[in-house]
């Protein structure tokens, strides 16, 4: 692995001659034209193959009811010309939330859903004209382990060092080790996931008749997400949360979850064969570097190494009903690079042992050998964050080899939103709005929220701790 660096980047030139002297070539191309044409999901229209990635803004009050900021959010991002709009994840039970501000898709907000989808779209036909229409996505989340929903362990957390003083989980989390029987499924003292744990204490585990009523929750949050006007719902399956946990619940055993390939999919299974004539969408870790029995995507020899066989299968059984895959990996709290690379780590972590663009070829080149193999599904790629101005010329590149369908951004969104827009109009991103992967937005999601970028955007400049008490978040009332 080659030394950590910033970017230092001043042309196109230098930033392929650094990804050649690290042994790779970057797609790349000249022209953005790539990123300027539609695509047709399923029969809908998207008028590019720009994403707004899934970035939590913790903005919505008590009852996960988007506010003010979140109306605000997703108009500069209908205003900015991204074709998808990747909606943030959206908690389908109270006590999966990950922060007392997340989202929640309810029967009680419903109706406040339907007024940002449609004020989504109005933005964007006010700004683009009637052809221009967002694709909407919403992602439903259960936070398993990293259930948070009463803020309750955030002074815990970042009293001191938020990676060596962790809370204790305050709801249920999926078993991941040596557990015997659903008796044993709660308050087992000596079963752990050895990697999260080392920075997450033992949590309490649920029961398949927990895990039950979770998935109940989550098909009524797919007839939700229907009737408040997405064009389709992500099934989220990635970074550490419950579904993911549950693809690499290896050594859960005597459970209907755990186990055999059958029991550890058969969550998404269910809920995404639900009769709903929603769009069905996952956005997926391809793979976690976490080595087996603990990651998914991973050889089960135990090593690093990367092994997509369970990913394709997946993908491969899920295909005939879902269209449409987010490829990102791993578990951001562990090992934030591994799916963002990035400059500074959250709270001044150290650097990983590697180049950001070993990370964003790895991203890159994952994505593509699954876009290959399934080359009449939708990919939506990500990583592309880091790459500040030069990313569309990569993205281009990365459309033209046929790497993936749409190039996602997601730190970048919150910083640059009309980066499309400024595509469209002149051919470049201006290199003095783009997102410098200093992981403030990070920071601020981890202290509570309201989260946006601390560099780009006036309303989040002056942000920090104390940010939650300058901004209200009273509900939008958009007609």
């Amino acid at each position: 692995m080659a030394k950590h660096e910033k970017f230092r980047f001043k042309s196109t030139l230098e930033l392929i001659a650094k990804s050649r002297e690290l042994g790779f070539d970057l797609p790349w191309s000249e022209s953005v034209d790539a990123l300027l044409q539609p695509a047709l999901i399923q029969g809908i229209r998207v008028a590019n193959r720009f994403t707004v990635q899934p970035m939590e803004g913790f903005d919505s009050d008590e009852d996960g009811m988007p506010g003010e900021l979140a109306f605000r959010r997703y108009g500069r991002y209908a205003a900015g010309g991204s074709g998808m709009i990747w909606f943030e994840a959206a908690s389908v039970l109270a006590d999966g939330r990950s922060n007392p501000h997340q989202m929640m898709i309810t029967d009680d907000t419903l109706e406040q859903f339907k007024k940002l989808t449609d004020h989504v779209r109005k933005v964007a036909e006010e700004t683009f004209g009637s052809d221009h229409k967002p694709f909407l996505v919403l992602q439903l989340t259960h936070s398993g382990r990293y259930s948070n929903p009463g803020g309750d362990f955030q002074s815990k957390i970042f009293s001191d060092n938020p990676y060596l003083n962790p809370p204790h989980p305050p709801t249920p989390s999926p078993a991941l080790a040596a557990l015997t029987g659903e008796g044993e499924h709660r308050g087992v003292p000596d079963t752990r996931h050895p990697i999260p744990d080392t920075r997450y204490p033992i949590p309490v585990f649920y029961s398949d008749s927990d895990i039950d009523a979770v998935k109940a929750a989550y098909i009524h949050g797919v007839e939700l997400a229907e009737m408040a006007g997405f064009d389709a719902v992500d099934v989220k399956a990635c970074h550490g949360y419950l579904l993911h946990e549950m693809l690499y619940a290896f050594d859960r055993t005597d459970s209907r979850y755990g186990g055999s390939y059958e029991n550890r999919t058969s969550f998404l299974r269910e809920v995404l064969n639900t009769p709903s004539k929603i769009i069905k969408a996952v956005r997926l870790s391809g793979f976690d570097l976490i080595p087996y029995p603990y990651g998914f995507g991973m050889n089960s020899d135990g090593s690093a190494a990367i092994d997509l066989l369970e990913v394709k299968n997946l993908i491969s059984e899920f295909a005939p009903m879902v269209p449409l895959w987010n490829i990102t990996a791993g578990v951001p709290r562990l090992a934030a690079h591994v799916g963002r690379p990035y400059d500074r780590g959250a709270f001044n972590s150290p650097p990983p042992d590697e180049h950001p663009l070993q990370g964003i070829a790895r991203l890159i080149g994952i994505t593509g050998q699954l876009q290959q193999t399934f080359p009449d599904l939708f990919f939506v790629g990500t990583g592309y964050s880091w790459l500040r101005q030069f990313y569309p010329f990569v993205g281009a590149g990365v459309l033209e080899n046929k790497m993936a369908s749409f190039i996602g951004l997601g730190r970048s969104s919150f910083a640059y939103p009309d980066s499309p827009r400024d595509l469209m109009e002149k051919g470049l991103a201006d290199p003095k709005k783009v997102c410098i992967s200093c992981s403030k937005c990070t920071e601020f999601m981890r202290q509570g929220g309201p989260a946006g970028c601390g560099v780009r955007d006036m309303q989040y400049k002056a942000g920090g701790r104390g940010q939650k008490a300058k901004i209200s978040n009273k509900k939008q009332d958009v007609k």
